[in-house]
């Protein structure tokens, strides 16, 4: 079944993995680029130039991860959207006249969770076909009758993307709930403002007039399997452990490397060093919770 899923496990956490990388590269460079600049034209760092070059790499230690996480938040989406376009594109062919389907991420549940790093449960396109609401995916097909719906609002995670909370019931049965995002967009604060969009669009789809004639298809209603998603205001098992472990780490590799130029009277070069060592332990902690999050994930996914 993997292998049939476009947006699995594997592409997930590939895609998890170059961010988290391209963005400890992007904040351990100004604090190397910073050292090479000191040690080429202020050795013995007199003058102006060392103190402004260690503001410069603060600078731009804390911009550069920023902008990282912005530009590739979404990196290979616009080859996901083709790829889960092709699939469905027969299915959707189908919409009422003027409908233009939407690609989004679903998440089952109104809590926020992530599947192998990423808070998308599945990807694929949104219609409104008449009095309904239509989803094809590349794992889940669903539709939800205007009638159902009990409530449509934003929904800000703790972490992570604006969402839009979809509210509903089914016979007999309690409330559910599904979360939404746009992914009309090539980095993440276009993905949030797409999502303003299309949550501004289904106010008004909600609040429009009974459609007649329209018959939409008949998929079944939204799935509310979580299985494999972790909370992300969870912690982990081993988690604490691992951190304070890496955190001491690199504090005692700070304090060793910084300490020597420290006496030297470099301390530029000390500031500098200590920065980048403390950067490459945070990025460090990042990737370990990040493995023990997945691991939670497959334990979970197991045991159901």
């Amino acid at each position: 079944m993997q292998e049939d899923v476009i947006f699995n496990r594997v592409l997930r956490r590939r895609y998890s993995l170059l961010l988290i990388l391209a963005t400890f590269v992007s904040a351990v460079a100004p604090f190397a680029i910073g050292l090479a600049v000191l040690e080429r034209l202020w050795p013995e760092g007199g003058g102006l130039g060392p103190p402004l070059t260690v503001v410069a790499a603060l600078l731009l230690a804390g911009m550069a991860p920023w902008y990282t996480q912005n530009r590739l938040g979404l990196a290979g989406n616009r080859t996901l959207r083709t790829r889960v376009w092709q699939c469905v594109r027969e299915r959707a062919e189908g919409a009422p006249r003027g409908v233009q389907p939407v690609f989004v991420g679903f998440a089952p549940g109104e809590r926020v969770l992530t599947w192998d790093g990423d808070t998308d449960q599945d990807i694929g396109f949104l219609a409104a076909w008449g009095d309904t609401l239509v989803y094809f995916g590349d794992r889940h097909s669903w539709h939800m009758p205007r009638e159902r719906i009990d409530g449509i609002e934003p929904f800000q995670p703790a972490a992570g993307l604006r969402r839009i909370a979809i509210r509903w019931h089914a016979p007999r049965e309690s409330q559910r709930a599904f979360t939404l995002v746009c992914r009309e967009a090539n980095d993440i604060r276009g993905a949030e403002r797409a999502t303003n969009e299309l949550l501004n669009q289904l106010y008004t789809w909600a609040a429009s007039p009974p459609v007649s004639g329209v018959a939409p298809p008949v998929l079944g209603l939204p799935p509310t399997d979580v299985s494999g998603g972790v909370p992300l205001d969870t912690t982990v098992r081993g988690s604490c452990a691992a951190f304070a472990a890496v955190a001491l780490i690199t504090v005692i590799a700070a304090w060793q490397v910084a300490m020597p130029l420290t006496e030297a009277g470099r301390y530029y070069q000390a500031l500098l060093w200590a920065g980048g060592i403390l950067v490459l332990g945070t990025m460090s902690v990042n990737l370990v919770l990040r493995l023990l999050q997945w691991a939670e994930g497959a334990d979970q996914a197991g045991g159901n």
